[in-house]
């Protein structure tokens, strides 16, 4: 459901292929863009890209089970992936969206001491904290372009959220579709994008990019980090 307001394309490079053929096939080769590592889109935060400040955009709140909040550009592709959702016959939630840094402290501190609890000392702690959890300043949820979203069926089984949760066909339709509404599956369960990423497979996590680099990405079967390294080395 569409909220109350407070305040695309793909990586790529010359190719050989007849201009007939690129025509036809729009989106799926890597010709043809004026993509910046700059656009607001492809803003990288990970625990190498660490942002001290607040990251600043109009604010949209969304409601699909639960209410979140959201960059307002990106709202009207996160409406069509969910009434894509539900056209296919899934019902899906909102888990969560924008966490401002203090937010993801608050996460980030939860789960610690949910795992120190657990028996583990504080260093095996952080670790598996931080194998799905990134601390304040490395969570991309701070950009307003991250959105957990879940099946309501893979959320009931699974309300701690598990890669498992991608054995739900809802969970399937969403990471399947996602690319067609301009989002990405953030953190795949292949080693390589694990050690990218440096995060652990999330089925639930998706972030818009834009639908020509999130088809891009998509086939390629690369990280946002892998593209947007392809991209810097192009514009160098």
């Amino acid at each position: 459901m569409l909220g109350n307001k407070s305040s695309d394309s793909d990586f790529s490079q010359k190719t050989t292929q007849s201009s007939e053929k690129n025509s036809e096939s729009s989106g799926e080769n890597e010709s043809n863009t004026n993509t910046s590592k700059d656009d607001w889109k492809l803003i990288l935060v990970n625990k190498k890209n660490v942002l001290d400040y607040e990251v600043s955009f109009n604010q949209v709140s969304m409601t699909e089970g639960k209410s979140i909040i959201v960059d307002e550009r990106i709202e009207e592709a996160l409406q069509s992936y969910v009434d894509g959702a539900k056209s296919a016959g899934y019902d899906i939630q909102y888990v969560s969206g924008y966490r401002s840094r203090a937010d993801q402290q608050v996460v980030y501190n939860t789960s610690l001491q949910q795992n120190i609890a657990n028996g583990l000392s504080k260093k095996q702690a952080e670790e598996a904290t931080e194998s799905l959890i990134n601390p304040p300043g490395a969570s991309e949820h701070m950009t307003g372009l991250a959105v957990d979203i879940a099946g309501s069926d893979a959320l009931a089984a699974y309300p701690q959220l598990e890669g498992d949760m991608d054995k739900y066909e809802s969970q399937q339709w969403l990471i399947k579709h996602a690319q067609d509404y301009g989002f990405i599956l953030r953190y795949p369960k292949d080693p390589k994008s694990i050690e990218q990423t440096m995060i652990d497979y999330e089925s639930w996590h998706f972030r818009y990019v834009g639908k020509d680099i999130a088809k891009y990405i998509t086939e390629k079967g690369i990280t946002l980090e892998e593209y947007l390294d392809k991209l810097l080395n192009k514009e160098q």
